[in-house]
């Protein structure tokens, strides 16, 4: 015999409860003939709510239990068809009088022509009975809810309630609570309990002979109701589901809605090279396993939701395994803390020596900071003049948002750089590259009048026509809107340190060849951060541009993560679509995260949609999860609103192909890279990449830019060494059209 038992209730947990338990048991059976049906409840609302309910008052940190168990045995088709021949032979001899039909014929004589019919030996006549057969109705009331269909299933069932408490009274208030869930399904017939009701003496099943066999069936699923009983499976299919959306009780365990299982061909990571870890999958068999999908697969990934749910956790081991399988990496963290959980992992020799770590959150004039110069010409020509002026003005313009708004700013922005960058070609090529311009030169080339034309001595005649005609000519409001924006950045030591060296030690182009680990930390407050966020996410940009031309079975692959993308859009001004949508083919390859994606500006959002073949979705409110769910088909937005803390649901690209959405369950750093955390070598790792980044300290940097106690800063002693050459001579100056700073050209 096959028997199915279902169990609905609430176990204790032991605790510090102790002490004797009172248990109260009772066995329902129905009240009435088990042909007569009892209610189908709806699921709306769920008929489990007043189960839940029940629960609710049980104390299990206590040791109290409160359990409905469902014993179910199957019934054969032909034993139901023999019972409901039975129950058709007993509707027939009841016949139709018992719906207000006379047994005897059509003629009167009462019960004494019955009578006298029988003493005749039930001779015809006018007299003689003539019984009517039964009407249909009769037939089908009377075999009830065991008329012959297709898809009727039968079972024989058992129905056992147990309670538990530290007082009996409270055991047999619970029990009755348990007991009236069994009201939803009152109708035509109900459950009633078995055992003695007298007075207010209500015992049912543990009175002492029925105590032991309750406890018996209880513990061991043996079958032997109080009586034989059958119901079909569409009377309680209510009490064999779990607890559904329309259970609103906040003490059951959500199963977090249907997600399909991983896709049967997604393969198993045991920390082999070329994979992108993703986490724990549930396959089809039911094997969990750490999955991964080829490198080859993900171009562009996506992941969206809550703060503190694994985003940046999963976005790090991606890192950090692909930093040891030999590719290269880029982490830009607005806010610095995941950079803080990697570095204990970036200890190993094995990738001690690409670790390139740009810390903008360093403080203190001891701190060591690396450097970067966008006006750096080293190692360049005077044909790449125009690309310094194109990435510098495009950077600062786009971190502005700028675009077509700010006409005179962005030509005063491009002179001035196109003077500089011809000032630090000149450093270089006297063989000191050490007295290059760098950005903070731009506000003394546009505010000191002095010095700019003492540097316009030295510039060929076509550079400087622009600033003895036109420039004399603009407003006084259009130069402020090109300094505010340095001006934000000279707020803060860091940046200062960082942008005001003459040679850069941070060149991305050089880290995506060379396959570097760049992770890249801001300060996390302040309005320079948005700033250099924007001009290091463009030099990604053009640095994977300017591998055009390049084999491609020559490139490097460069896996690039943008953690709070949200805030890197704002400050990007559309390059992120652009890396989207272009630098796939030179083999860099974007990661976004975001918690809030409807905040992303619309051509950022659609350029990321559009590309990405790995998307990931953890818990988000309803609008976020209603977007992500569209990209998830079969999947409801109440799905991913519910998910818990490291859970995602997935999609990606597998074999040439888009895999159904499937669960997976985050695993930490710690748990799959323990073994590559040396936080005791930090010191030297740090000492490693002083000397790959020649790492300066912050205090030694601003003295030489800014100079003091008679030694001149970088900007005046560069004129001191400027070499001799084809420079312009001063014109006449014709007076401003005006003096005065009026309103900027952009708010």
């Amino acid at each position: 015999m096959v028997s199915l038992r279902k169990k609905h209730g609430l176990r204790g947990e032991g605790g510090s409860g102790g002490g004797q338990r009172y248990v109260a048991r009772a066995e329902l059976v129905l009240a009435r003939p088990d042909h007569q049906q009892l209610a189908a409840p709806g699921l709306d609302p769920d008929p489990l709510q007043m189960m839940a309910a029940a629960c609710a008052q049980v104390d299990s940190g206590r040791g109290e239990e409160a359990e409905l168990v469902l014993d179910l045995v199957p019934v054969s088709g032909w034993r139901v068809a023999r019972w409901r021949r039975r129950l058709i032979r007993r509707a027939q001899t009841r016949g139709p009088s018992a719906y207000g039909k006379q047994l005897g014929g059509s003629g009167g004589g009462g019960w004494w022509s019955v009578v006298s019919a029988g003493l005749s030996g039930g001779s015809s006549g006018a007299g003689a009975s003539r019984r009517s057969l039964p009407r249909k109705t009769d037939l089908a009331e009377g075999v009830g809810k065991f008329l012959p269909a297709a898809d009727m299933q039968v079972f024989a069932v058992q129905v056992l309630i147990r309670v538990s408490a530290a007082h009996p009274a409270r055991a047999q208030a619970r029990l009755h609570q348990v007991m009236s869930v069994m009201d939803a399904w009152s109708g035509e017939n109900w459950l009633r309990p078995v055992g003695p009701r007298l007075a207010g003496w209500r015992p049912y099943s543990s009175v002492w002979w029925r105590r032991r066999s309750f406890d018996r069936r209880f513990a061991s699923g043996e079958f032997a109701p109080a009586r034989r009983q059958w119901v079909t499976g569409q009377e309680i299919a209510a009490l064999l589901k779990p607890p559904s959306v329309h259970c609103a009780a906040p003490n059951v365990l959500r199963t977090g809605g249907v997600v399909p299982p991983a896709p049967a061909d997604l393969p198993q990571w045991t920390g082999q090279a070329g994979m992108v870890p993703l986490g724990l999958v549930t396959g089809t068999a039911g094997k969990r396993y750490l999955a991964a999908v080829p490198q080859k697969n993900v171009l562009f990934a996506a992941s969206f939701g809550k703060s503190g749910f694994g985003k940046s956790e999963l976005a790090l081991l991606q890192l950090l395994t692909l930093a040891y399988g030999g590719l290269g990496g880029w982490f830009l963290d607005p806010h610095g803390a995941a950079v803080q959980r990697a570095l204990p992992y970036l200890t190993h020799p094995a990738v001690a020596d690409r670790v390139v770590l740009i810390d903008l959150s360093a403080k203190g004039p001891s701190a060591r900071i690396a450097a970067w110069n966008p006006l750096s010409m080293e190692g360049r020509d005077a044909s790449q003049i125009q690309d310094v002026v194109g990435a510098v003005v495009g950077g600062l313009a786009s971190a502005q948002g700028w675009g077509d708004r700010a006409p005179r700013a962005r030509s005063i922005l491009s002179h001035a750089v196109q003077i500089l960058a011809y000032l630090a070609l000149r450093m270089c090529e006297a063989g000191r590259p050490d007295l290059q311009p760098t950005v903070f030169s731009i506000p003394r080339l546009l505010t000191d009048e002095d010095w700019r034309e003492e540097v316009l001595r030295h510039v060929p005649p076509r550079m400087a026509r622009f600033w003895r005609t036109t420039f004399l000519k603009y407003e006084g409001g259009a130069v402020p809107v090109v300094t505010q924006t340095l001006e934000q950045l000279e707020t803060s030591d860091s940046l200062r340190a960082f942008l005001g060296q003459p040679r850069s030690s941070y060149d991305v182009r050089r880290a995506m060849d060379e396959s570097k680990v760049v992770l890249l930390r801001c300060s996390g407050t302040g309005g320079g951060d948005q700033i250099i966020t924007s001009l290091l996410l463009f030099d990604l940009f053009l640095a994977g541009l300017s591998r055009e031309g390049v084999p491609p079975e020559d490139l490097e692959t460069m896996f690039a993560y943008a953690d709070e993308l949200t805030a890197i859009d704002g400050a990007s001004r559309g390059y992120v679509a652009a890396i989207l949508e272009q630098l796939r083919k030179y083999e860099v390859r974007l990661t976004g995260m975001t918690q809030m994606v409807m905040r992303l500006s619309e051509e950022t959002r659609q350029a990321l949609m559009q590309n990405q073949s790995l998307l990931s979705a953890t818990a988000a409110d309803s609008d976020e999860a209603s977007f992500v769910a569209k990209r998830f088909p079969g999947i409801a937005p109440a799905t991913i609103e519910q998910l818990s803390r490291y859970e995602y649901v997935m999609s990606t690209m597998l074999n040439g192909r888009r895999t159904t959405p499937f669960r997976v369950r985050g695993v930490a750093v710690h748990q799959v890279l323990a073994d590559y955390c040396r936080p005791d070598l930090l010191p030297e790792l740090f000492a490693t990449i002083d000397t790959t980044m020649g790492r300066r300290t912050i205090g030694e940097i601003l003295r030489r830019l800014d100079g003091g106690e008679g030694e001149p800063g970088l900007d005046d002693e560069l004129l001191s060494h400027l070499p001799a050459g084809c420079g312009s001579r001063p014109g006449p100056a014709p007076a401003r059209a005006h003096d005065t700073t009026t309103r900027s050209e952009v708010s």
